[in-house]
């Protein structure tokens, strides 16, 4: 083989090397510390194809995202960030619940975790099978019987729900007030669930669409406690009330 031939493989190779990085490199780029910021703004500038679970990195700052966008009409993607989270907040984001409906293993890791998911399809799918290949966890829908508690009217027809003239679902924040347009009290279910960590069911009856206010009259990174939790529901018209339910739950189970 000629001088000329050798340097042409040479540079057939080096050019393959190339787009393979680089084919790499965009198909799995490299996750940084920086990129588990809770930063809302930042988590929806991160890079695409970014799909990580593992024990956590850090000892403070936990927190979660999870966003839908619309990139284009009719096709929306989800992206996914938890940061120093519990096992239950990973599992719930995979299967698609609240932390409050998963059931952990026998024996609870130690740790926390750290879970990134910015790929453009089968979010949580792929997300799942990250989970049982890195952490050796894996998860099944079933029905067991579970304190709750119940969202009922303290009166029939509470006031603080008028009868919606709009045809679009929305919730507009304001200061110290959230209101809610053409939405049904079932609304309310995922932000109490997620405060009382505790599984939720919608008891009140109330199914047509209506336009109502949340008075938010409280302060602090914590959110809202018990009692004042109540006072918001009592000037809905509503209240919580314990019970006993069999209702679909995830139980986690170690694989490996």
């Amino acid at each position: 083989m000629n001088q000329y031939k050798i340097w042409a493989v040479c540079l057939a190779i080096l050019t393959l090397v190339v787009v393979a990085i680089l084919v790499k490199k965009s198909l799995y780029p490299t996750v940084r510390e920086s990129d588990f910021q809770l930063n809302y703004q930042h988590f929806q500038n991160l890079q695409k194809n970014l799909l990580v679970v593992r024990p956590t990195h850090f000892t403070d700052g936990g927190g979660s995202f999870i966003t839908s966008t619309q990139p284009k009409p009719g096709q929306y993607v989800m992206r996914m960030m938890g940061r120093n989270v519990s096992l239950e907040n990973v599992m719930a984001a995979a299967y698609g619940c609240y932390p409050s409906r998963v059931v952990p293993p026998a024996i609870k890791p130690k740790t926390n975790f750290d879970y990134l998911v910015t790929v453009p399809s089968r979010q949580q799918e792929r997300l799942q099978a990250a989970v049982k290949n890195k952490l050796g966890y894996a998860a099944h829908w079933e029905d067991r019987d579970t304190d709750v508690l119940l969202l009922e009217t303290t009166t029939p027809n509470p006031p603080a729900f008028k009868l919606s003239t709009a045809t679009i679902g929305n919730v507009m924040p304001g200061r110290r007030k959230y209101q809610f347009t053409h939405m049904r009290p079932a609304a309310l279910l995922g932000f109490l669930e997620s405060n009382f960590h505790q599984p939720l069911l919608d008891r009140t009856g109330l199914t047509n669409f209506y336009d109502f206010s949340v008075e938010a009259d409280w302060s602090g990174s914590n959110g809202p406690d018990r009692q004042q939790l109540d006072a918001v529901l009592g000037n809905l018209g509503l209240k919580l009330e314990p019970g006993t339910e069999s209702i679909p739950m995830l139980v986690v189970e170690k694989v490996y």
